[in-house]
């Protein structure tokens, strides 16, 4: 059977899958407990890649999306007041 070009590149990518190996059950399918064991010990490598960010990065970042959103409520208020004024004005006319 002929492959992908996307199957045969990602061959070569160790830890992948290709769309052949998905949805096929092989008879050797080892057990839930395998597969969850399997699961924990490549969450637990990559979360050991992970760069987490430091104190005041994690507060500068969150300052950052506090204003944010406090301007997007503020413009958003706005529109609201004014189209309620609008709709209030055409209702009344």
């Amino acid at each position: 059977m002929a492959r992908s070009l996307k199957d045969r590149l990602l061959d070569r990518l160790p830890g992948t899958r290709t769309s052949m190996d998905e949805g096929r059950a092989k008879a050797g399918d080892p057990g839930f407990a395998k597969k969850v064991s399997v699961f924990y010990q490549e969450f637990k490598t990559e979360m050991k890649k992970v760069t987490w960010p430091g104190r005041k990065e994690t507060a500068s970042s969150t300052v950052v999306v506090i204003i944010t959103v406090m301007i997007i409520v503020i413009f958003l208020g706005l529109v609201d007041y004014g189209l309620g004024r609008i709709v209030y004005s055409v209702l009344n006319f």
